[in-house]
């Protein structure tokens, strides 16, 4: 197959606050002075809004006193009450998840608090292609005839399900549904309980939760409940504290902003991921060759949240929930193999898919200033990489993208959009043409009629055209600090630690070296020769540095260029010894350079 091959988009460098040293400066002062962070520390706080000494302190050392009680999330109180007296009756408790790293993690929560307290607990997890997102009726019914008067518990899922919830009610199931995805107040389903930190009239004070933060705060209350205190005993105390890792893979891989308490539970989970006792999670750290790393948030984000992934993408999520919850060590180890092999059969795939897919915009002109949101559907095509796909169509053209797997007349799909247009908004007002969708802002799940599909597309593209313009659709490199050469070092980078875990509302940070030589001629790297590998120097100095993705650009590079270059500043360990890294986000000619 021929690919079409797509010229790089000059990308907006928003750097006016980058060498502004006086603006903040009283605040800045008052960080280093009350905090004593170093300065560069100091400026990157300023830059996230966090000039009040007491926020900047709570921010760079979270705890877990941190926080919110969970005694306030709406509807925890009665889905407490009710789990408890299901335990005490021996009634069995269904953990019914969904097939994403979030629905995995929060289901296994869920199983090990619940079965710690004496609860008969099994979970269910939908196919992904064969049931779709979230609670269906007929699964319901099944799991129905199944156990004996089950308490069904939702997790990740469930607050769009009114139909479903309808028939549960009408098959006597008692349901509660904890959800965190957006919701219709006006539509709201008629389960037994609603748990959900933005439902209406909530006094939450934060609504940002996922999945498996708001299973981790429901598993906490219960168990508080149980034990009529505050204070748990060691062994449910070590529980919890191990369902923190849980709890921290759902939250940095569904991507929520890591701010407050999500914050907390991401720095304090990713610590324990280590020492956790979950044999499944340890057999994934082992076979993903993490053992001897410091797990980050890149390591969940792109290491172990694509192995849970990948088997509720090519198959059925339900190995990836056994290995968090029953399996033995033997199983566990089998399954943690079984997932890389999935996740490797699933890059293939994907790769396969988002060159077609790219054809297919370039071809028929969807990446025109015109057409400010893709939609791209073909018969073949595999629903359980779709959204990964639209996330790399999102950026390579800088605009939302629909990517739709067309079987039997139908079309299921994923979406994903660009920072500050709602997809979930966009699918609302074309929900005519929809037979199922649901989501959030930058993420959104949809079925429809393979008929309708030209439809939706000129709805959406009119929908969205009213609210983007060609503007919206450049992509930005948010330069945080100018930075020199002698900043380069790890002193400074170790210091740039302080602000991690890094994801969504708490990027990690761009700096930017002015007017330096590019010493010698750029080198592919990677097995397709994807990557560049540049060097870079003064009078004084030579770094390396890595632009991922830019290998389409080695020829447009020469050695003795000078360059501005944005980047990310990474520390690594390789046998032992920590050293620095520069991951570019952009170049571009210096201020006069040719």
């Amino acid at each position: 197959m021929t690919v079409t091959t797509v010229a790089r988009t000059r990308k907006r460098w928003n750097v006016a606050d980058a060498d502004a040293r006086d603006a903040d400066q009283d605040a800045c002062a008052c960080l280093m002075k009350q905090l004593g962070v170093p300065e560069m520390v100091a400026r990157l706080l300023c830059r996230r809004a966090l000039t009040d000494p007491q926020l900047a302190d709570r921010f760079l050392t979270p705890k877990l006193s941190h926080l919110h009680d969970p005694a306030l999330l709406p509807g925890i109180d009665d889905a407490a009450d009710r789990i408890l007296a299901a335990i005490a009756a021996g009634r069995p408790i269904v953990i019914y998840g969904d097939y994403d790293v979030d629905g995995i993690t929060a289901a296994a929560i869920l199983w090990h608090a619940l079965g710690a307290l004496g609860g008969q607990v099994s979970t269910y997890v939908p196919h992904r292609i064969e049931e779709g997102y979230g609670l269906n009726s007929q699964a319901l019914a099944s799991l129905a005839t199944e156990h004996n008067k089950p308490l069904i518990l939702s997790v990740d899922c469930g607050i769009t399900a009114v139909e479903p919830a309808k028939a549960a009610r009408d098959l006597g199931i008692e349901l509660i549904i904890t959800d965190h995805h957006e919701l219709d107040p006006a539509n709201l389903p008629d389960a037994a309980v609603l748990v959900h930190p933005r439902l209406p009239g909530s006094r939450y004070p934060f609504g940002d939760l996922c999945g498996a933060g708001v299973a981790f705060k429901l598993a906490w209350h219960v168990a508080r409940k149980h034990c009529g205190s505050e204070r748990l005993p060691d062994a449910l105390r070590q529980l919890m504290l191990d369902m923190l890792s849980l709890a921290a893979l759902g939250t940095i891989a569904d991507i929520v902003p890591l701010v407050d308490e999500n914050r907390v539970l991401a720095t304090f989970g990713l610590g324990q991921i280590k020492r956790t006792n979950i044999l499944g999670l340890n057999a994934l750290i082992d076979t993903s060759r993490l053992r001897d790393e410091s797990i980050d948030a890149y390591h969940v984000g792109f290491v172990l949240g694509p192995r849970l992934n990948a088997c509720g993408r090519m198959g059925h999520a339900r190995e990836a929930v056994e290995l968090l919850t029953s399996a033995s060590p033997e199983k566990a180890a089998d399954i943690a193999r079984y997932l890389s092999q999935e996740n490797e059969r699933r890059r293939a795939t994907e790769r396969q898919i988002a060159n077609e897919a790219a054809e297919m915009v370039c071809q028929a002109g969807y990446d025109s200033p015109d057409c400010r949101v893709i939609v791209v559907a073909r018969e073949g095509w595999h629903a359980g990489v779709v959204g990964i796909v639209a996330s790399r169509l999102v950026e390579r053209f800088h605009r939302p993208a629909v990517v739709l797997a067309v079987t039997d007349g139908q079309a299921q799909g994923s979406a994903r959009s660009i920072e500050g247009f709602s997809i979930h908004e966009a699918f609302a007002a074309c929900a005519s043409h929809l037979t199922h969708w649901g989501g959030h802002a930058m993420a959104a799940g949809l079925r429809l009629d393979a008929a309708n599909v030209d439809a939706f597309r000129t709805d959406m593209i009119a929908f969205v055209n009213a609210r983007l313009t060609p503007h919206d659709l450049t992509a930005s490199v948010p330069v945080d600090l100018s930075c020199s050469m002698d900043d380069v070092s790890l002193e400074v980078f170790e210091q740039l630690q302080k602000l991690a875990p890094f994801g969504r509302d708490n990027p990690p940070p761009v700096l930017m070296l002015r007017d330096v030589r590019l010493t010698h001629t750029p080198m592919r790297m990677g097995q397709r020769g994807n990557h560049l590998s540049l060097t870079l120097g003064d009078s004084s100095h030579a770094i390396r540095a890595v632009w991922f993705g830019a290998g389409d650009q080695a020829e447009q590079l020469a050695a003795g260029m000078r360059l501005d270059v944005a980047f990310e500043a990474k520390v690594s360990t390789w046998q032992g010894r920590r050293r620095v890294e520069l991951h570019v986000c952009d170049v571009r000619p210096a201020s006069g350079a040719a």
